[in-house]
């Protein structure tokens, strides 16, 4: 049993959990997501993280908990890619000039150049196991296809493999915290500390080569 069984029936993504993965809005629009999406098993124990904006008011979302995940082997990647430490992450940050924005492909016409634009970074262990939409990152698109950003590809010239979880926010018992809520990414990423031992030597997933 997975705890989010209901959302794979026969083992497989639901139409709406596909489409989500794939990128497309209620519009049709597809603006990112994952380029083929594979489900997966996420085993208890497994650690995740996740950048986001801050929570505003009472019942925003997706904050903390949103659909849109990767593992400590990915960012372990990324940082390989821009640095050890990690720091290069995070120049221009506030600007939405960042390596990030660059990985994630987040275009700036979608949070409006807001600088809180994944200003925090939460880490879990799931208590769980969970299926998943995993796969590498699709290119972004503006709602007219007028503007297209491609994900910056790493070692292997392959961009990031992100993890989707359908409405997270709605297993949040089935997940512990590793980090403070509201923990900075310019405070985790800007220091020469960088994240806990316990998140970045998480084991690596079967499936992650």
């Amino acid at each position: 049993m997975h705890i989010n069984d209901a959302d794979y029936p026969d083992g497989q993504p639901s139409n709406e959990v596909k489409l989500k993965a794939l990128g497309f809005d209620a519009s049709g629009h597809r603006g990112g997501g994952i380029e083929r999406p594979q489900v997966k098993v996420l085993p208890t124990n497994t650690v995740l993280l996740r950048f986001h904006n801050p929570v505003l008011k009472v019942g925003d979302l997706p904050g903390d908990f949103g659909a849109w995940w990767f593992t400590p082997f990915e960012l372990s990647r990324i940082c390989d890619y821009f640095g050890v430490n990690g720091s290069a992450l995070i120049v221009d940050r506030s600007s939405g000039k960042s390596a990030l924005h660059g990985i994630l492909a987040l275009l700036r016409e979608w949070y409006e150049g807001s600088p809180t634009q994944l200003s925090y970074v939460n880490a879990v262990r799931l208590k769980d196991p969970f299926l998943v939409c995993y796969g590498e990152g699709a290119p972004a698109n503006t709602q007219g296809y007028a503007r297209t950003l491609k994900p910056i590809k790493l070692g292997g010239s392959r961009p990031a493999r992100q993890i989707y979880i359908h409405n997270c926010w709605n297993y949040q018992a089935s997940m512990d915290r590793l980090l403070a809520p509201n923990t900075s990414t310019d405070a985790v990423f800007g220091s020469g500390a960088g994240l806990p031992a316990r998140i970045t030597q998480a084991p690596r997933l079967s499936f992650e080569v």
